[in-house]
């Protein structure tokens, strides 16, 4: 479900991505949980990037939700009430270098890192949202990442993963010029060879370790799996 990732320094992750950074400058992070901001591009100002919190809060709901909402299911989105207004309307690409996910078949909490096989940077596709807080006025942008049934590669430990794009379908994704079922045709199940990945070390599992190495190899490579 890439329950953790690893961004990159915030004016470096900017430029591969072709735009300038919106606000403060950020470091690097190689260990970035749910909860917390992440760096995303807007449909709203596709030029720059800006981090924003990872937990959708809907802007109709009275409190921030009680229920999970770091992910949409790419199955369920059309249906749910959090998510189907924001389709064609507010779409969002998160902006990272990797991500971690364990091995659901495991009987002890294995994490695996995963990058591109080129080493480019990873745009995920969203959803992002504006929430006015009713006690303290303070409006909150957050965000919330789209997921899809895993491919064959992923599916080693996981079923299910995040919406690769590439930089043509991100800039696709962020055009609200487009209606929005020509958006939503770049939401596709993820090619195999576009993703490697590795076993890391445990103490990845605890999000306060933010070792430089937290991404290092630490036992096979998942293209050795049958």
């Amino acid at each position: 479900m890439c329950g953790r990732t690893l961004i990159g320094e915030s004016k470096a992750m900017a430029a591969k991505a072709g735009v300038i950074l919106g606000g403060e400058a950020k470091e690097k992070d190689t260990n970035r949980p749910p909860g917390t901001d992440m760096p995303i591009i807007l449909d709203a100002r596709p030029g720059k990037l800006h981090y924003v919190k990872w937990g959708l809060i809907p802007s109709g709901s009275k409190e921030v939700p009680k229920f999970a909402t770091t992910y949409c299911r790419i199955e369920t989105m059309h249906s749910l009430p959090s998510y189907r207004e924001l389709i064609g309307h507010r779409h969002c690409v998160f902006v990272v270098e990797g991500f971690y996910e364990w091995d659901r078949n495991s009987k002890v909490k294995q994490p695996y890192f995963f990058e591109r096989v080129d080493k480019g940077i990873m745009l995920l596709a969203g959803f992002w949202d504006s929430w006015k807080d009713p006690k303290t006025a303070i409006v909150i942008p957050s965000c919330t990442m789209i997921m899809q049934p895993a491919n064959a590669f992923m599916s080693k430990i996981h079923d299910r993963m995040p919406c690769l794009l590439s930089q043509s379908e991100s800039a696709i994704w962020l055009d609200r010029e487009l209606p929005a079922s020509e958006r939503l045709k770049v939401l596709h199940p993820v090619d195999d060879y576009i993703l490697k990945g590795w076993q890391v070390d445990s103490k990845l599992n605890n999000a306060r370790n933010k070792d430089e190495d937290n991404n290092k190899p630490s036992g096979p490579d998942l293209s050795l799996f049958n």
